[in-house]
């Protein structure tokens, strides 16, 4: 975005008493912000954006008669940026963050509204391919894909071919089946948290496997395992009992 354009913007979501509340965060910390339509469902909601052509859209997760997914697949063209607003629909968040898209949380907090917009606004670009992994994520009980931001863009990775993901100061390196090896900005503790689903375990303060990539465990050397792309990991002394008794149950 450039310094002193106002940012073209809509809030969908039913819940009149939050578009009240977000308008107020709007005003207090993000003046370009420029609301130029509400909506309470998402056929008004789809009517509005094919009007205004917004920048930015405010999408409430949960709404009467279709969900703010439901939308986005009505819409031909998603050239916009979303921010997602949402109470507790647990589900509908892991989608969210696995396809790299904003979200607030219900209710709101300035400080996480005020993180949340300043990286859309430095980091606004469409990102339509984002959606289409999220809509396709949703499709399943776990997400299947991961999107990490590189230095060159956005990669769209299939979540079976993590082989493991290592800790690098506040960076972190994800290690894929194929070889390759990509350089993330975000901690270890996000992915934790993003993968707590699905067969990683964490083995060691700066080692996050995949579980279907482990080739052999080792008692020797203090512990460590061998995973499909020849690396060995080093389990924690406080981890080792936890993994052993995890691998059991796995492979029964």
């Amino acid at each position: 975005m450039k310094d002193g354009l106002q940012i073209k913007t809509i809030i969908i979501d039913d819940d009149k008493h939050s578009i009240e509340m977000l308008k107020v965060l709007i005003e207090s910390y993000s003046p370009d912000i420029e609301v130029v339509a509400t909506a309470n469902n998402i056929e008004e909601g789809a009517a509005e954006i094919m009007t205004h052509n917004p920048f930015l859209v405010f999408l409430d997760v949960e709404m009467p008669g279709g969900t703010g997914f439901d939308l986005l697949n009505m819409l031909p063209h998603r050239n916009f940026e979303v921010i997602f607003i949402t109470a507790h629909n647990r589900y509908a968040l892991q989608a969210i963050k696995h396809s790299a898209l904003d979200f607030l949380l219900k209710p709101y907090d300035a400080a996480e509204f005020v993180k949340t917009m300043d990286r859309v606004k430095e980091n606004g670009h469409n990102k339509s391919v984002n959606f289409d992994v999220l809509l396709d994520n949703l499709q399943h009980t776990t997400p299947k894909k991961l999107v990490v931001s590189s230095a060159k863009g956005y990669e769209y990775i299939p979540i079976e071919n993590i082989v493991r993901i290592e800790s690098e100061r506040s960076y972190a390196r994800i290690f894929l089946s194929n070889k390759r090896v990509i350089m993330v900005s975000k901690c270890l503790n996000e992915y934790q948290n993003m993968l707590d689903e699905y067969t990683f375990f964490r083995i060691h303060n700066s080692h996050l496997i995949n579980l279907n990539h482990v080739v052999k465990y080792f008692r020797t050397d203090g512990g460590y395992v061998e995973m499909t792309d020849g690396s060995n990991i080093p389990i924690s002394r406080s981890k080792k009992d936890i993994f052993i008794n995890v691998m059991q149950k796995f492979v029964s």
